[in-house]
């Protein structure tokens, strides 16, 4: 399978802002390979992510040529209902093995590539985020009757700077901080499973890594948790997820002599706090589209969201005021709420 990057100006230059394609070539050929070797040493046979190869000469651009694991079986699994306890483990267990992996690498070579290094805002992209998101912060809030939360308002609509503030003080890390290579952008579609005859999952794959960068691990664990899991685990087990993701991290970084102190349960759910503005991403962002049923949006598609107006407006509505997306803002808004995400 080749990847090449997108043709579109828009795309384009939303790639380039954001040195995506770059990043993501960084991972496929220069960091995974040193992860499976170092798993290899350690007596640890797996696999976190589909093989890349390299053409035997210049093609004048960059491109990725994955190994098609579709033909082994794998596929991501239905976003509108979202995983379930085994596959939700299971895509837990390989962030952990990444995330192991990478902070194991961190300390032994002092970093990561440059890139992936320097933080990913710069000047002038909080002002743009903040104006790009506008439309979607008003219809978000004019929704809340639909979610039962009208006395989340003026809650909602003061926590907005803070939340960008959030978000620039996250760029913010020192070598003695436990660090890791995010993912960036950890979903269910971005996740690949592979079964048995029986169903059950085999092994689990992790794709498209055009945001990583060097940050907390709770940046990933959140935006999972919260974007991922089907909605009658996603609140009831979010405790045990945090436990569950936590064993494993331990469990590999042990395995690959992880030279630092170990991060404690206590610890990263303190990170999980230093990252919950996250939360409010998935609710703004992230499950407005993940949970838009194509069904009942035939005549439109995500090309026509950022044209004209009307097309525009009937996506957003669309998104804000689905089924799946009401159900879950229902319980999402107050147990966000009640854990002080908007404070």
């Amino acid at each position: 399978m080749l990847k090449i990057p997108p043709t579109s100006a828009q795309a384009q230059a939303m790639i380039g802002m954001m040195n995506a394609f770059k990043r993501e070539r960084i991972c496929y050929y220069e960091l995974f390979p040193v992860f499976d070797e170092m798993y290899r040493k350690a007596g640890k046979v797996t696999k976190i992510a589909p093989n890349a190869y390299s053409f035997d000469k210049d093609l004048g651009f960059d491109v990725i040529l994955m190994e098609d694991v579709r033909q082994e079986g794998f596929k991501n699994m239905n976003r509108l209902e979202g995983l379930d306890m085994d596959h939700a483990k299971s895509a837990l267990e390989v962030l952990a093995e990444f995330h192991a992996a990478s902070a194991t690498y961190i300390v032994n070579n002092n970093g990561l590539p440059a890139l992936m290094m320097a933080p990913m805002l710069k000047d002038g992209m909080v002002e743009m985020l903040a104006k790009s998101q506008e439309p979607q912060e008003q219809v978000l809030v004019e929704c809340l009757p639909i979610y039962k939360a009208e006395y989340l308002k003026e809650k909602l609509i003061s926590y907005r700077p803070k939340y960008l503030k959030e978000i620039l003080n996250s760029e913010n890390r020192s070598m003695e901080d436990f660090n890791v290579l995010s993912h960036g952008d950890c979903w269910s579609n971005n996740i690949m499973f592979q079964h048995d005859d029986k169903n059950n999952v085999l092994n689990t794959l992790l794709v498209d890594f055009q945001v990583g960068r060097f940050t907390s691990p709770a940046l990933d664990l959140q935006y999972f948790l919260l974007s991922s899991t089907s909605l009658d685990i996603k609140l009831k087990y979010y405790d045990y997820f945090i436990q569950y993701y936590h064993q494993k991290l331990i469990e590999n970084l042990k395995l690959l002599g992880y030279s630092r102190k170990m991060p404690s349960l206590r610890d990263l759910h303190m990170w999980m706090y230093d990252y919950s503005f996250m939360g409010y991403t998935v609710l703004l962002k992230s499950l407005p589209v993940i949970l838009l049923d194509p069904k009942a949006t035939k005549d439109i598609n995500m090309d026509n969201m950022m044209g004209d107006e009307n097309d525009g407006g009937a996506m957003q509505k669309a998104m804000y005021t689905g089924e799946g997306y009401c159900k879950q803002m229902q319980q999402l808004l107050p147990w966000l709420a009640n854990k002080g995400y908007f404070d």
